[in-house]
């Protein structure tokens, strides 16, 4: 199979693993997966540092798989450093949320984002 098409195939199966759990949190209406389970002198550390709305933007992002699509993009873009990075990091937020108690819906998607990560790591194109 020629480089291009397992680029394809990785692609779309990182699509589709990254697609599970936004359509389970979109089912019942958008929602947070990772702000409800902050502790409150965190949100307030955020707060007063001024990134509060950042944060609460980039939560609805990987929540509704936007921030998932971007690192698919950008790996098809052979922008593999900043594929890494998107997915990197919603695993790592979503596992430590997870872990703090957050439930099923942060490791569902932690878990989605990092074997995304690593099918796109496996499959990605030799280089020349």
């Amino acid at each position: 199979m020629s480089a291009g098409r397992r680029r394809g195939w990785s692609s779309a199966g990182a699509l589709l693993l990254l697609a599970v759990p936004s359509a389970a949190n979109l089912a019942d209406g958008p929602g947070w997966i990772w702000t409800p389970w902050l502790p409150p002198p965190l949100l307030d550390l955020l707060a007063r540092a001024g990134l509060l709305d950042a944060w609460l933007v980039a939560d609805l992002l990987a929540a509704s798989g936007v921030l998932g699509a971007a690192g698919v993009a950008a790996h098809v873009a052979r922008e593999r450093t900043a594929a890494a990075l998107l997915l990197a990091a919603v695993s790592a937020i979503s596992l430590a949320v997870a872990a703090i108690g957050g439930g099923w819906l942060p490791a569902w998607y932690g878990g989605a984002y990092a074997a995304a990560l690593m099918l796109l790591r496996t499959f990605r194109e030799a280089r020349p």
